[in-house]
């Protein structure tokens, strides 16, 4: 108490009410009872935020089925309702800002619901959550879900942003509410044409819709002239009801359907569309390209439909202006070439692509792109690649699953023009791949992920070699992790004082070593660096292995080593610092 009492005295109000907007609501009421000049702070949090951590002592944000057994789940879900119904008749604050619910309630609690949102909007709330999701094994179990009835809406209503999820929607017959609405998220809700007609007319500012692992039972038309953004994702349903769609300021559009389910047929008529994505089994002839005349990004994930003569052909036809194009898991099915010609093509993602299954040759991709600048490439297989792209400077190129293909880095070796490039190579495809990199004169940045066995034999001077050959090389990565770390410890080694003649560099800025990169060759290649690159300012060794598996996908990996081979930020500055100049840091993470 008496610490509480020089919170008061010296604490300015905006600080303490700062404080008191961070707590959990479980800890605001307790905490408020310390103090009779705090006792009415709790009612002044203007986002109310009701979920299992908030209002319970489970430390956790997981979901309800995975913490109760089932038979004393619904005790627990009447527990949450009675709690969250008796910190609202008690909130005396004078305005609401956000309600948000995350926790599995059902219609049986449908009053404490509705007076929730009764008064939240009443006291002027415009940001709403109910989130419902419900999850669970048992087939036997029916539970209805909450109804949220839109004549809880007043007219006058300040509602902008509003989430269902595992909600029935009941519309009234006449309906003029939620003219302020901007953002609308349905999440596991059925829904039908008659819903989205009325939302449609009444929703005048909508800018974002989400329909998220919705059940669509009957034909969508989707008629907004305000809507800048939809999303029709993770459908599962069976049924192939058509999906109009009719908007004149949209710009970006993403379709997903879940796996082994049909796609809705598609009709787009949006002329200002510039990103669209579509993830599914089949891109039909039914929903067709013409109504992305003006897309600019496009992105196609999970198409087993044979590209080769499905969409690549009319692809850059009917989408002229297309300037960044990503495919993910799909199939390149027939033998004939795949070509990629645009002149505005700027970026060019093909990410786990599968060539044919067929006994025929694999076909060629064929990219002949005057301002293509950026490529992405990673598949489990082998695909003959020709470039005719002169202004191609940045390149990612995986082949990590593909150890012993010949002729792997020809495509690459076609490129010494770039200055961008990120490669995962396997430990047995380095000699090679040196061997090629040492026609890079114009490399900026090289980043190198090296994934394997160890080789106690191998040494790191090869890239002493590229770096001589880029004497434009700024930053240079190198990770290594490690599949066999016993073999990589540095326990009672001698350091080895090696020599190599005539490397130095004046451009070389920054190096970083990630990884398993305690092994004595890699100490030897980072005391020639610091010697030689005249310019360097700053070398980092980590333990944690990030690495940048394309297409916007990174993963971070660890103890690379297992935990055991990591030698400390001691040991590591002895082994260099008598290497470091003043203008150079060297940094232990």
């Amino acid at each position: 108490m008496k610490s509480c009492v020089k919170l008061e005295n010296e604490l300015p109000d905006h600080i303490i009410s700062y404080i008191f907007s961070k707590l959990a609501l479980k800890d605001l009421v307790k905490t408020s009872a310390l103090s009779k000049q705090w006792i009415h702070e709790w009612g002044l949090r203007m986002d109310l935020n009701f979920d299992l951590y908030t209002m319970s002592d489970y430390n956790t944000d997981q979901d309800l089925s995975q913490i109760l057994p089932l038979c004393q789940r619904f005790h627990f879900q009447s527990e949450f309702a009675t709690r969250l119904d008796q910190f609202m008749l008690h909130y005396k604050g004078a305005m609401i800002r956000s309600i948000r619910v995350k926790f599995p309630l059902c219609n049986e609690h449908r009053d404490v619901i509705d007076r929730l949102i009764s008064k939240g909007i009443a006291k002027g709330a415009e940001h709403i959550q109910l989130l419902f999701s419900f999850e669970t094994t048992d087939t036997t179990i029916s539970i209805l879900p909450y109804k949220f009835s839109l004549i809880l809406l007043p007219k006058n209503d300040s509602v902008t942003y509003l989430h269902l999820q595992n909600c029935l929607l009941v519309k009234p017959r006449y309906f003029s509410r939620l003219k302020n609405l901007r953002t609308l998220v349905l999440q596991q809700v059925i829904v039908k044409n008659t819903l989205v007609q009325t939302l449609c007319s009444n929703c005048k500012h909508l800018v974002d819709f989400t329909l998220d692992d919705c059940k669509i039972t009957s034909e969508l038309i989707i008629i907004i002239p305000s809507l800048l953004h939809l999303k029709i994702v993770n459908v599962g349903c069976y049924y192939r009801e058509p999906i109009n769609i009719i908007a004149s300021s949209l710009l970006s559009l993403e379709y997903s359907c879940l796996k082994h389910y049909l796609e809705h047929p598609l009709s787009i008529k949006a002329p200002k569309l510039s990103k669209f994505g579509f993830r599914g089994i089949v891109f039909s002839n039914n929903n067709g390209l013409s109504g992305l005349k003006n897309v600019t990004t496009i992105v196609f994930d999970s198409l087993l439909s044979d590209l080769s003569r499905n969409i690549l052909p009319n692809l850059f036809s009917e989408c002229p202006q297309l300037e960044d194009v990503t495919f993910k898991n799909c199939l390149f099915k027939s033998s004939i070439n795949n070509k990629f010609t645009s002149s505005k093509l700027r970026q060019l993602i093909i990410l786990d692509s599968v060539v044919n299954d067929s006994p025929s040759p694999p076909s060629e991709i064929s990219i002949d792109a005057l301002n293509l600048s950026s490529f992405e490439y990673t598949g489990y297989t082998t695909r003959i690649i020709s470039f005719t792209a002169p202004r191609l400077s940045k390149v990612f190129w995986d082949t990590s699953e593909r150890e012993n293909i010949p002729h792997l880095f020809d495509p690459i070796a076609s490129l010494p023009h770039i200055e961008n490039l990120a490669m995962i190579v396997g430990s047995l495809q380095v000699k090679e791949l040196a061997k090629v990199l040492v026609r890079f004169q114009n490399l900026r940045k090289l980043e190198l992920n090296i994934d394997g066995a160890c080789d106690p034999t191998m040494d790191y001077f090869w890239l002493l070699d590229i770096a001589t050959a880029s004497q434009h090389l700024q930053k240079l990565t190198l990770n290594i992790k490690n599949l066999y770390p016993e073999h990589s410890h540095m326990v009672g080694f001698k350091r080895q004082k090696n020599e190599c003649a005539g490397f130095s560099h004046n451009v070389l800025e920054y190096v970083e070593f990630r990884g398993c990169v305690c092994s004595i060759n890699v100490f030897e290649l980072a005391t020639h660096l610091l010697r030689s690159a005249n310019s360097l300012k700053k070398m980092i060794f980590r333990s944690s292995h990030k690495v940048y598996l394309g297409g916007g996908r990174w993963t971070t990996y660890f103890n690379a080593c297992g935990g055991h081979c990591w030698l400390g930020n001691n040991v590591i500055y002895e082994m260099l610092k008598d290497e470091v100049n003043e203008q150079c840091q060297l940094i232990i993470l």
